[in-house]
């Protein structure tokens, strides 16, 4: 974002000379060069490879001052609505229709089903168990089970593909070191595509911070994490990302918190299943996620999901949300399907 300033000298009614001009061009100078400095982050360094460690920013407070402040290089967050009439974006192939869901008075399960699997795979610690799924008046409970060596994780997946456009919903996450809570999209081998994937992440360990992430055809984007300004496992919250063709963009409770670069090349550029999942995972994975030290049913409660394509406007978990309205639910009494 740029920064520009106008100097005036004015010494009473008259001119102002050389020698006098000198000292206050030297002073305004160090100041722009300051501010300069500042709009950078402090150095000059160019983006980190895809390979590189995550980024992270410190953030202490929700201040849109901060939003986009990194130690590496400012990255300039474009609205995920741009204002005027832009030309239509094409949608992806296979990429179904908007939706919104307040699972509080419909469930979750009429746009999504629940995963089932018969044990562990991969990185994950137990099976994927349907009856974690469940149903009550404040939300879907994602449940993470364990007892007598036995771990079971709790999944749901969307029925359709979905493509560009805004990604929202409303969750309040589970606490304990060895938990993971995820809301992301995700395609790849066994529905014939490469692995494309938008994740936002939070660990049980510290629910202070957010984690945003992104691939495509396998390869992780600029992964980024940040401090939030609440404890997410402590009421819900409001997360969202925009896909579009040339970007990225993650918010939480409406701000804007970190956009990719304008046609990064991980983008993913495939529709996708969104997925919502509670789990914890194999000993290898303990280094990342903390051991396991959490209460058996431990959830993470989703609220309210939507889906609203590119090009289309459509009522969306955003619309009835307060953070502060009613600590512990969100109070939504509408479901809308958009056509």
């Amino acid at each position: 974002m740029s920064r520009s300033g106008l100097v005036r000298l004015i010494k009473g009614a008259g001119t102002v000379s050389v020698l006098d001009a000198i000292p206050v061009f030297t002073v305004s100078a160090a100041i722009l060069a300051g501010l300069a400095c500042w709009a950078s982050g402090g150095q000059s360094v160019s983006p980190p490879e895809s390979d590189a460690r995550a980024i992270y920013y410190p953030v202490t407070e929700a201040s849109v001052s901060l939003r986009g402040r990194t130690e590496i290089a400012p990255i300039e967050v474009r609205p995920a609505r741009p204002a005027g009439n832009p030309p239509p974006v094409a949608q992806l192939a296979q990429s179904g229709q908007g939706f919104l869901t307040n699972t509080a008075v419909s469930g979750i399960q009429r746009e999504f089903w629940a995963s089932e699997s018969q044990g562990g795979h991969d990185f994950y610690g137990g099976r994927w168990a349907p009856e974690n799924v469940r149903e009550t008046s404040d939300g879907t409970h994602l449940a993470v089970e364990r007892g007598n060596g036995d771990v079971s994780n709790a999944e749901v997946r969307s029925r359709q593909r979905l493509g560009y456009g805004r990604y929202e919903a409303v969750m309040q996450v589970g606490k304990g070191s060895g938990l993971v809570s995820a809301f992301f999209t995700y395609t790849g081998p066994y529905e014939g595509n490469p692995h494309d994937e938008i994740d936002i992440e939070f660990l049980g360990k510290d629910t202070s911070k957010v984690h945003f992430n992104y691939w495509r055809n396998g390869r992780k984007g600029h992964h980024a994490t940040f401090d939030l300004p609440f404890d997410a496992s402590a009421a819900p919250h409001l997360y969202a990302f925009d896909w579009q063709p040339d970007r990225i963009t993650w918010y939480v409770d409406g701000e804007a918190y970190y956009t990719t670069e304008l046609n990064d090349p991980h983008i993913p550029q495939h529709a996708g299943r969104l997925y919502f999942s509670h789990w914890t995972g194999t000993q290898k994975m303990q280094a990342w996620h903390g051991k396991p030290d959490f209460a058996s049913g431990m959830s993470t409660i989703v609220e309210c999901a939507s889906f609203t394509p590119v090009n289309e406007d459509g009522p969306a978990c955003h619309d009835n949300f307060r953070p502060t309205a009613k600590p512990g639910g969100m109070g939504l009494a509408l479901l809308t399907l958009s056509p």
